[in-house]
C-alpha cells in the first residue's frame, strides 16, 4: 500500500518522438517500473511555424493517455514545429514534467481552407474593390503562401475568370465600368498546391450618381393641407448604384394673395420627404392653406442625388385662419372694456371678419356666452359697454374666412375702476433723499399725483415733486438737506390723502445770514467805483506826460543868435520879476507841484559828450523894444509885488546846455 501511494518521481520518464506519417507523430516514453502506480500520463506538446518556431510559450496543447500506455499517436498540423514533454498523474498528485524533446517539424501541405467573408467595398466609380478576412499564419500549411483572386462579370463577358495573386487584401480592379455586377472568389495557395475550390460571391464596382430623374410626377390635392404625390420608377441601370429611395422637395413660395398688414413677399420654406426604394407615391401633409407651392422629386444612391424632376407648381385651397397674433384689454370706464387685436399671422385665405365670444367668470362657470360678429376684416378694436364692474370676463376672439372660423385667442380681464393716489406710503429716509413705496391697486386706472414737502424752521414755502404715476409703486425724492425736518403730504381733489413728518439723516448745515457786504448790488457798486478811479488815474498820468514834452519842445525852436542885441534892463527885469513871482507862489502854496513841474521841464540830452554850454537867449529887437517901453508894460498881476527893482539876469542854472525853465510874457 505504501508503494501504491508513493508520489510520482520527478523526471521519471524520458519521452521520445518520431514521425509515423505526414500529419501524425508517435510519442514513446519509458516508465521505469512505475506503471503500476500511475493512473495516467499527459503529453504536452507545443507548436510553432516555420516563421516562428515553438519556444514553450502559450501555444501548448495537452493530450491524456492511460497509465499503462507507453506511446501515443498525435494529430498535428502541417508545416509546424513541435517539442514534447510528459508528466504522470495519480490520486496523490502530479509529477514534474520530463525534459522537452528535440524540435520536430511536420512537412508542408496544400492549404486545407480558404479565406472567409469575401465581399466588395467599392467606393470610386469604374473600380472594383475586393476584400476578405486574412487567414492565420498557422493555416498556411506551407511556404510561399498567397491569395488567388478570381472575378468575372455576371453578364456579358462569358464564363472566363480573371485571375491574380496577392499577399493581402484589398484587391482593386480598375476600368471595369460603373456599378457592374461581378462574381468573385478568393482561394488560398502555397508551394504545395491550392486550397479547396471556393464558392463565388456577387460584388459590384463603384457607384456613381444617378443619371436620370423620375418621370410622370403628379400631384393630387387631398385637402387644404395635404397632397398625394406620384411618380414613375427610374431604370436601375440609370441609377448606377444601389437605389436607396426618393426625395420629394416641396417649396412654399408664399400666399396666394396679399393681406393687409403683411409683407408682399414671404421667405421660402422647403419641406423634404424621403421615401423607400420601392415606393412610387406618398401622401404629404402639414402644408399651409391658400399657398403657392412647387414640387420636385430626385432619386439617390450611396454616391449622391440624381437630377431633379421638372418642377411642378400647385396651389392649396383656402382654409380656416390661425389665431389673431395679439389681444389686449383696456377699460376706459368702470363698465366698459375695449379689446385691441392684430390680424392672424396665417390668415390661410381672405379674411371676411371676426367672431368675439365672451362670458362672465363665475364659480359654476355656467354664465351665458354672448357673441359679437364683425363683418369688416379691417376692424382691430371693439368696445363693450354695460359690463358688470364687479365681475371678471373671459374673451374668445377668432378670424373668419370662406372656409370657416379660425383658431381662437383667449384673454381674461375685468373693467378698471377709477384710480386715486395711494393713501399709505412706506418711507426710507437718507441724508438728501427719501424713498417712497406703496402697494398698487388692482383694476385701478393710473393717476398722476405730486408729493408736496416743506422744510420746517427754514422759512421756505411748500415745494412739490415731479408728476408720479400711481402704478409705478416707487419714487425717490432727492434734493433734501441733511439733518433737517420736513413735512410731507399728498393731496388729491382738494383733499389731503396722506401726510407725515420726517427727519433726514446726517448733520444739519447751518446757513450764514447774508450781510450788507455780501449783497450783490453793493459788490457791483464798489467794483464800478474802483474801475472809474483806475481810469481817472491812468488819464492823469497820460496828460501829465504829454504836457511836459510839449513845453520843452516849444522852448527848443532852433539855435540861439549869438549876435542878438541884449535886452534892455527894463524888459529883462520884467521877465525875471514874473519868474520870481511864480517861484514865490510855488514856494508858498504848492511846493510839491512846483517840484514836479521842474522835473517835467528837465530834459537830459547827451550832445556827444560835450561840456555844459551856457546859451544866451536871443530875443527879437522889436519884441525887446516893445517890452522896454514904459507905456506898453502890462500892469503887474493883482496881488503880486512889483518886479521892477529886481536885477535882470540871463538864465538860471542850465542842464546840459538847456534852460531849466522859460517864461514868455505876452
Amino acid at each position: 500500500m505504501e508503494r501504491y501511494h508513493q508520489e510520482p518521481q520527478s523526471g521519471e520518464e524520458e519521452a521520445e518522438a518520431f514521425t509515423t506519417d505526414l500529419n501524425s507523430f508517435c510519442c514513446r516514453f519509458d516508465d521505469q517500473d512505475y506503471s503500476e502506480m500511475t493512473e495516467g500520463r499527459v503529453i504536452i506538446y507545443g507548436r510553432g511555424t516555420a516563421y516562428r518556431p515553438h519556444t514553450g510559450g502559450g501555444n501548448s496543447v495537452k493530450q491524456r493517455v492511460g497509465g499503462n500506455k507507453r506511446s501515443a499517436h498525435l494529430s498535428l498540423q502541417p508545416y509546424m514545429s513541435y517539442r514534447f514533454r510528459v508528466y504522470a498523474i495519480n490520486e496523490v498528485g502530479v509529477s514534474d514534467t520530463s525534459k522537452p524533446t528535440e524540435l520536430h517539424s511536420t512537412p508542408a501541405e496544400a492549404p486545407d481552407n480558404n479565406p472567409e467573408n469575401v465581399r466588395s467595398e467599392s467606393r470610386d466609380p469604374d473600380s472594383l474593390v475586393i476584400i476578405w478576412q486574412e487567414m492565420d499564419r498557422r493555416s498556411f500549411n506551407g511556404p510561399d503562401f498567397q491569395y488567388r483572386v478570381l472575378w468575372r462579370r455576371v453578364l456579358g463577358s462569358g464564363p472566363s475568370w480573371h485571375t491574380s495573386l496577392t499577399n493581402k487584401p484589398p484587391f482593386i480592379v480598375n476600368d471595369i465600368g460603373n456599378f457592374s455586377a461581378f462574381e468573385m472568389k478568393v482561394q488560398a495557395v502555397n508551394q504545395k498546391g491550392e486550397g479547396p475550390e471556393p464558392d463565388p460571391v456577387i460584388g459590384y464596382s463603384g457607384e456613381d450618381v444617378p443619371l436620370e430623374a423620375p418621370i410622370d410626377v403628379g400631384v393630387m390635392l387631398q385637402n387644404s393641407t395635404a397632397i398625394r404625390v406620384t411618380w414613375a420608377a427610374v431604370d436601375k441601370e440609370k441609377v448606377r448604384g444601389h437605389l436607396l429611395g426618393y426625395k420629394i422637395h416641396v417649396t412654399r413660395l408664399g400666399s396666394r394673395g396679399h393681406h393687409r398688414g403683411r409683407r408682399a413677399r414671404e421667405p421660402e420654406t422647403t419641406l423634404v420627404v424621403v421615401t423607400g426604394a420601392n415606393e412610387e407615391e406618398r401622401v404629404i401633409s402639414g402644408l399651409r392653406p391658400y399657398s403657392r407651392y412647387t414640387l420636385t422629386v430626385v432619386v439617390f444612391n450611396s454616391k449622391g442625388y440624381g437630377p431633379p424632376s421638372e418642377p411642378l407648381s400647385f396651389q392649396t385651397d383656402e382654409g380656416a385662419p390661425g389665431p389673431p397674433m395679439s389681444l389686449l384689454l383696456d377699460s376706459p370706464a368702470e363698465t366698459e372694456i375695449t379689446l385691441h387685436w392684430t390680424p392672424p399671422a396665417q390668415p390661410n385665405g381672405i379674411l371676411i371678419g371676426y367672431l368675439l365670444q365672451y362670458q362672465q367668470i363665475t364659480e359654476s362657470n355656467d354664465s351665458p356666452v354672448q357673441v359679437e360678429q364683425m363683418d369688416d376684416p379691417t376692424t382691430t378694436h371693439l368696445t363693450l359697454k354695460g359690463l358688470d364692474r364687479h365681475s371678471p370676463y373671459r374673451f374668445y376672439l377668432r378670424g373668419r374666412t370662406g372656409a370657416g372660423d379660425g383658431e381662437t385667442i383667449m384673454r381674461e380681464g375685468a373693467t378698471t375702476l377709477d384710480g386715486v393716489p395711494p393713501a399709505n406710503f412706506s418711507l426710507s429716509v437718507g441724508e438728501k433723499s427719501v424713498n417712497f413705496s406703496w402697494v398698487t391697486k388692482e383694476r385701478h386706472r393710473n393717476v398722476g399725483f405730486q408729493i408736496q414737502y416743506l422744510k420746517k424752521n427754514g422759512g421756505d414755502k411748500w415745494k412739490q415733486s415731479e408728476k408720479v404715476n400711481s402704478t409705478q409703486s416707487f419714487y425717490e425724492l432727492q434734493g433734501l438737506s441733511p439733518g433737517s425736518s420736513y413735512r410731507f403730504r399728498v393731496t388729491f381733489s382738494n383733499a389731503t390723502l396722506w401726510e407725515a413728518n420726517i427727519q433726514t439723516e446726517g448733520t444739519e448745515v447751518k446757513e450764514v445770514a447774508a450781510g450788507f457786504a455780501t449783497q450783490g448790488w453793493f459788490i457791483g457798486l464798489v467794483s464800478a467805483i474802483v474801475l472809474l478811479l483806475l481810469l481817472l488815474l491812468i488819464l492823469c498820468f497820460i496828460k501829465r506826460s504829454k504836457g511836459g514834452k510839449y513845453s520843452v519842445k516849444d522852448k527848443e525852436e532852433g539855435p540861439m543868435d549869438s549876435e542878438a542885441r541884449p535886452m534892455k534892463d527894463e524888459t529883462f527885469g520884467e521877465y525875471r520879476s514874473l519868474e520870481s513871482d511864480n517861484e514865490l507862489k510855488c514856494g508858498d502854496s504848492q511846493p510839491s507841484l512846483c517840484d514836479e513841474s521842474k522835473l517835467c521841464s528837465e530834459d537830459n540830452l547827451d550832445y556827444n559828450g560835450s561840456s555844459a554850454v551856457t546859451t544866451e537867449l536871443n530875443i527879437d529887437e522889436s519884441l525887446a523894444s516893445q517890452y522896454s517901453r514904459p507905456s506898453e508894460v502890462q500892469e503887474p498881476l493883482q496881488g503880486l509885488p512889483d518886479s521892477s527893482h529886481l536885477t535882470p539876469t540871463l538864465l538860471s542854472q542850465t542842464n546840459n546846455g538847456l534852460p531849466n525853465s522859460v517864461a514868455i510874457l505876452d
